[in-house]
């Protein structure tokens, strides 16, 4: 978006933590960043934690909003920064939009909600300890992590949110919701090769049975990308995995992401035997991840995944890289997918999953149809860069901004 907004003739600072959620290690400035991409970021000191839901996480997200605000009222009373007419928070964490909020009203300037995620359910699997502390934990911290964002989602001019599912669950939350549009995060799709087109140079006549892809000899490769923060997610792999070997699927699972529970996954992964294996590669950079999306024929989206996002980012990935869409929840996701003809719904038992996974090892065609109808639903719902503008268009219209500087 930042992108985006330079594109239009605005001038943007983006600030965001020294320590990545994603990877779980420090950020380190972006050398020469205002030459190459035409706007500024700022690292605002924040502490690193390992758990996602622990008091080390909400500490960090306090600690980044009150440097986020000290600094910026500093740069604005030194001169250093201009009053901007524009500030973009994200949400969660409430922290840092109260934040905004502040600023926004000492400023007198427009705050938009950016809403990927729908706390605080998500983070219910992601409580530690056993059951029953979790359920006392969740008791009384839910109904106060709920209030703060209703709080913040009643306190803005706009909202952004990621899913229709999310901005359905906003106009349940508040009565009078500001404007809100949907748009989802997506892709960079320039960042992924096409997929190839399935070229049969046989005759169909002479097809005696299907042949399996390259004559059996390569593998069936699934990309699952995100968090493995549920249990569950961990039994339903292994579970999988051993289902396809039982039908002598030739396949591999590339696991990529950290969470909770990797490390156990990390662990069970090379006890598998049988034709069906797990390779996890943990937490990787940008240009690992792209690498591993792209040499995949197809990618299965989680429960877990989807029980923290309704459109999660990594879907928007695997199908910019052509990936068969392996699908076991009914949703938004879904919904889209199947409409695009871009992969397979099921249900989340591994039996029904490797019935499902089966026919499309030994399918060469059907895997290239689902890959370019995948590819083709990114590049018309899913491109990053168009969605980009989109939402500057659509603000710019709701404030009538001429070029100027969002904060």
């Amino acid at each position: 978006m930042a992108r985006a907004f330079v594109a239009a003739g605005h001038d943007v600072i983006w600030w965001t933590s020294s320590f990545s959620h994603a990877r779980r290690i420090k950020r380190t400035p972006p050398l020469k960043i205002v030459e190459e991409e035409g706007f500024s970021v700022r690292l605002i000191p924040s502490r690193g934690y390992n758990s996602y839901f622990s008091l080390g996480r909400f500490a960090s997200h306090r600690k980044f909003a009150r440097g986020f605000e000290k600094q910026a009222i500093e740069g604005l009373a030194s001169g250093d920064l201009a009053r901007p007419d524009l500030l973009i928070a994200t949400l969660p964490p409430s922290s840092t939009v109260d934040a905004a909020v502040r600023l926004a009203n000492k400023l007198d300037a427009e705050l938009l909600l950016d809403v990927d995620e729908w706390w605080p359910e998500p983070l219910r699997p992601m409580i530690p300890g056993p059951q029953w502390f979790a359920q006392i934990l969740a008791s009384i911290t839910f109904p106060i992590i709920a209030r703060k964002q209703k709080d913040s989602l009643q306190s803005v001019d706009a909202i952004l949110a990621g899913s229709q599912t999310t901005k359905d669950a906003v106009f349940k939350a508040i009565t009078s919701p500001p404007p809100i549009e949907v748009i989802p995060t997506g892709a960079y799709l320039q960042d992924y090769p096409r997929p190839p087109h399935f070229i049969d140079h046989v005759p169909h006549a002479r097809h005696e049975q299907i042949q399996p892809l390259d004559n059996g000899q390569s593998q069936l490769a699934i990309a699952v990308a995100g968090d493995i923060d549920q249990k569950s997610d961990i039994f339903l792999l292994t579970d999988l995995a051993r289902a396809l070997s039982d039908k002598r699927i030739n396949a591999v699972f590339h696991v990529v992401g950290g969470g909770r529970w990797m490390p156990r996954l990390e662990t069970a992964a090379p006890l598998l035997t049988g034709s069906c294996s797990i390779q996890c590669h943990g937490r990787v950079d940008r240009s690992r991840y792209v690498g591993i999306l792209s040499e995949c024929h197809a990618a299965l989206v989680l429960s877990g995944r989807l029980n923290h996002f309704p459109l999660p980012v990594e879907t928007s990935d695997y199908a910019a890289a052509g990936l068969v869409l392996l699908l076991t929840h009914n949703g938004e996701l879904a919904d889209m997918v199947l409409r695009a003809d871009a992969g397979v719904l099921t249900n989340s038992q591994p039996e029904a999953l490797a019935a499902a996974i089966a026919p499309l090892a030994t399918n060469p065609q059907q895997i290239a149809r689902f890959r370019q109808a995948s590819r083709k639903l990114a590049e018309t719902s899913l491109d990053r860069e168009p969605l980009a503008a989109k939402a500057v268009v659509w603000l710019e219209s709701l404030a009538e901004l001429a070029p100027v500087n969002p904060l």
